[in-house]
């Protein structure tokens, strides 16, 4: 593993700090800090309200780029992006958000957020865990935005195969380093006991993870735990990418929302490999706590953590702030207390100037309005000078919780260079922090130098991985290396006219207009992307403003007529340039104001527009140039500019849009155009049909009631008409079309076809006096059963006993009631036995008589079980158990009974003599 430092956007010339990534912090509310050129000051100018995680980026050379809370993103301007509202992040998640370069792609950023896995959301809103954005620089007239389709992609970081842990997914927890190559980058999350770590490489983001499995188990608080503790507190990675430190403000499962108990959180050091990206050698730090802050010094030498002390009631007593030795054999034993405070124990974060910032405020405050700091982090014990409230902020900002997170190696400076355009002697030297005796450097070129200051002349543009071996009393140190972007000055057009349609103000032929200076950019750069464009009033300010931080808005008034601005063009990330010359121009506009469109209620009081329909539209009825270019926008302001187009497919209450048209990148007239809201009728949106199988076919469709003149009506069979007839059931859908406006909606018919029940068998016992029927069915529902009537009374039970001998009918029916089915039995009955010992009861065997005489019996054989025939009975009579006068003995016999209709019947009984 290497020691190592890293620069992402790294061409600029040497100042105080070279981390401008890092220059600037907006958090808390409405809170910020600026760190540009070694001062540290207060911003007043950010638009962020967070309890806690937060994230910044800036340029190379210091210029606020884009922020964001987890839930929306803000650019330089402090305006929401347009595509960076609703985020999966969350204000409360300790580390909501990080933003990481994709290397070597100059203006693309990886924006990760984190969810917060909290019982407090809804079990009907899941939990979002985390996710990633892309962000292009380029977009949004060079202020950034994340591109479409590239929004909110979910990363795993839980075990799917856990319902726990496929419903949390996550805890609060994200951190970032450049990895082991000096070139991609390693994303960490925490859960559970696993680290996942994901690369993002020059060809973008990894998504299979390496996942680092730990000792210690951290479960998620279950919904009824109340707070979700175990996902609280920071995690950090050390700025030469060795360590990894993590806080965990609770490490077991609580007792339930008023659980009182905050003594058993933990604080983990764990050995980091950025090459691979794993986590190994659990060490406790601390014990027993409930911590929050965690922090490294820049140097490596140093873990700071903040831990919450509270009441036995869960009050907050107070807070601590410890020091310790992450490189000591036993880094729980260097614990040194560094301040104690009535305050939360807050967030820490190292800035580009080397300290550590530490947020908090006093129990049961919305926030507090100033930020404290440990001076001399790398000193031990007290000599690490904490000051609290070191710096005041203005009255309307208060610092909470959270403080911004940068990816962790943005934060050491072991060299630095400058003059980094192609053609330029490039110069490096051996920052005073290494504290290097002599130096060896390869210039990733093939090319080396020795020297604690060296120079090198680049002969191709390109990202170069620059590496030094420092000694320090001869004895060699671990690698350092960054990456070097040689660039080249962009090619540009010379000169161009911006030309602005002057009817915006009150005197449309003064030639003084309102101007989006950014709308030049991709006619003089010639549409490459890869470039930022800066303007200023003349050449001397675009040549001295080094850093670019003293440009002109861009949206920009001109004060005379065809007032000329300079473009100074740099290749993103880069301070070299290109100049161009911009005329500032008016015309008379177009005026274009088409007649007012209807879009399709959405049933919310909102309607779905196609603006590109719209646009052809006004094309071919004002005869506008086919090369036209047509955007629609909410306010007029930004029409004038072409500032936040609106998208193809606009959803919209009735409003008034605004129309921008250009030709050619200029100007070519404007208007506006009414929105207004039509519908298809307030039609059932379901039908539920139910009908028997014997009902089949069926219609469905004929009851809506609608002017059938007006609308189309499509099936899902591919039948139009209002209604058709089905053959079976199903679920159809019928789309109604509104011929003018174009709008449908879609109806949903579900005919359940109602099965008949079906008798498969039944089992008739006769060898009683009085016999039992059992019906043995598939009712296809719940059944019912009769027994010789129709209309019933139907029972639920398909047995029947006290059948008397004879014919039957048996009906079954179910539920649905659509048939009922029969089916004819008869019910031939005998003496199951006989006890011929002539005390009167069952003297003799004889079946049943059966009084319908169409079931008269005409003749009865008896045969032993060999089938010899042992005595003919005529009707009535019956068998006393003798043959040729001598006693049968105890067996079983059989008997055949032929009717007078020609049935006949077989069966058994038995004869039983006593023994007495």
């Amino acid at each position: 593993m290497r020691f190592k430092a890293f620069i992402i956007l790294s061409l600029f010339p040497i100042f105080l700090f070279s981390q401008g990534e890092g220059a600037n912090w907006y958090f808390g509310l409405n809170a910020g800090l600026s760190f540009k050129d070694g001062q540290v000051q207060p911003l007043t100018n950010g638009k962020i309200t967070t309890i806690e995680g937060v994230a910044t980026i800036s340029d190379q050379n210091g210029n606020l780029l884009f922020y964001t809370d987890g839930t929306e993103v803000l650019d330089r301007q402090h305006n929401v992006m347009p595509n960076g509202s609703n985020l999966k992040g969350n204000v409360s998640s300790t580390q909501s958000a990080i933003i990481v370069p994709k290397p070597k792609n100059p203006g693309i950023y990886y924006l990760f957020t984190v969810d917060k896995p909290d019982y407090t959301i809804p079990k009907n809103d899941p939990i979002e865990g985390v996710h990633y954005n892309i962000i292009d620089m380029s977009l949004n007239s060079g202020f950034g935005d994340i591109v479409n389709g590239q929004k909110n992609l979910p990363l795993q970081t839980f075990n799917p195969g856990s319902a726990e842990e496929s419903e949390f997914k996550s805890s609060e927890k994200i951190a970032a380093i450049i990895a082991g190559d000096c070139e991609s980058y390693w994303v960490v999350t925490h859960f559970t006991n696993k680290f996942y770590s994901f690369k993002v490489t020059e060809n973008g983001l990894v998504t299979d993870p390496v996942i680092s499995t730990v000792p210690t188990n951290i479960p998620p608080t279950t919904r009824d735990d109340g707070a979700n503790k175990t996902a609280i507190g920071q995690m950090k990675i050390s700025p030469d990418g060795n360590l990894l430190a993590i806080a965990h403000a609770s490490t077991i499962l609580g007792n339930g929302p008023r659980d009182t108990n905050k003594t058993n959180g933990k604080a983990f050091l764990y050995d980091f490999n950025d090459d691979d990206g794993t986590v190994s050698n659990e060490r406790l730090v601390l014990d027993t706590a409930y911590p929050y802050g965690v922090e490294f010094s820049a140097r490596s030498e140093k873990l700071y953590i903040t831990n919450n002390f509270y009441k036995p009631n869960g009050v907050l007593d107070k807070s601590e702030l410890y020091q310790f030795n992450p490189n000591s054999a036993n880094v729980s034993g260097t614990k040194m207390l560094i301040h104690t405070s009535s305050f939360t124990a807050g967030a820490l974060q190292l800035a580009i100037n080397g300290k550590i910032y530490r947020s908090g405020y006093p129990f049961l405050a919305e926030g507090h309005n100033a930020v404290s700091v440990i001076n001399k982090p790398e000193l031990t014990g007290n000599a690490a000078n904490y000051v609290q409230d070191a710096i005041k902020l203005p009255q309307g900002t208060l610092v909470t919780l959270g403080l911004p997170q940068f990816i962790q190696s943005l934060l050491k400076n072991d060299f630095e260079f400058e003059n980094l355009c192609l053609g330029d002697q490039t110069d490096f030297s051996i920052s005073e922090d290494a504290n290097f005796d002599s130096a060896e450097w390869d210039f990733g070129d093939g090319s080396t130098g020795t020297g604690l200051e060296v120079s090198h002349t680049y002969t191709n543009p390109g990202s170069y991985t620059v590496t030094v071996n420092g000694y320090i009393n001869g004895i060699i140190q671990e690698p350092i290396c960054k990456q070097v972007d040689i660039a080249e000055n962009p090619d540009v057009l010379a000169t161009y006219e911006l030309v602005q349609c002057d009817i915006y103000d009150n005197d449309g032929s003064d030639g003084l207009a309102e101007f989006n200076l950014q709308l030049a950019k991709d006619p003089i750069t010639k549409g490459n992307t890869a470039t930022q464009v800066f303007f200023y009033e003349s050449r001397t300010a675009a040549e001295n403003d080094v850093k670019n931080s003293n440009s002109l808005d861009n949206v920009f008034s001109n004060t005379v007529r065809d007032q000329k601005v300079i473009a100074k063009v740099t290749s993103f990330g880069s301070l070299c340039y290109s100049i161009s010359e911009v005329s500032l121009k008016t015309k008379d506009g177009t005026d274009i104001y088409p007649d007012p469109v209807s879009g399709c209620d959405l049933g919310n009081g909102d309607a779905e527009f196609n603006l590109d329909l719209i646009k052809t539209n006004i094309v071919n009825d004002y005869g506008l140039p086919s090369n036209i270019s047509l955007t629609f926008h909410e306010r007029e302001a930004d029409a004038a500019l072409g500032l936040n187009p609106l998208p193809a497919t606009y959803l919209s209450d009735p409003r008034v849009l605004y129309i921008r048209a250009e030709s050619d990148n200029i100007c070519y007239g404007s208007g506006s155009v009414e929105l207004k809201i039509g519908s298809v009728p307030d039609l059932q949106e379901a039908f539920s049909l139910q009908a028997c199988s014997s009902q089949f076919p069926v219609q469905i469709g004929e009851d809506l009631g609608i002017n059938s003149s007006r609308y189309d009506f499509t099936w899902n069979t591919g039948e139009t008409g209002e209604s058709i007839t089905v053959q079976q059931g199903g679920t159809y859908f019928l789309t109604v079309s509104d011929k003018e406006l174009g709008c449908s909606r879609e109806i949903e018919y579900t005919v359940s076809e109602q099965l008949s029940p079906e008798i498969l068998d039944i089992n008739i016992n006769a060898e009683l006096a009085s016999g039992q029927v059992e019906i043995i069915a598939e009712p296809n529902g719940d059944g019912f059963y009769s027994l010789d009537s129709e209309s019933g009374p139907f029972q639920t039970s398909p047995i029947f006993t006290d059948v008397t001998p004879g014919p039957h009918t048996v009906y079954v029916k179910n539920e649905n009631a659509c048939e009922v089915i029969s089916q004819e039995i008869f019910v031939f009955g005998f003496p199951a036995f006989f006890t011929p010992n002539n005390d009167g009861l069952n003297d003799v065997w004889r079946p049943f008589s059966i009084k319908s005489p169409e079931f008269a019996i005409q003749s009865i054989f008896i045969f032993d079980r060999y089938g010899k025939l042992l005595k003919q009975l005529s009707p009535g009579q019956g068998w006393d158990g003798n043959f040729n006068g001598n006693p049968m003995p105890s067996n079983d016999y059989w008997f055949e009974v032929t009717l007078q209709n020609g049935r006949v019947f077989k069966g058994h009984f038995s004869l039983i003599r006593s023994n007495k």
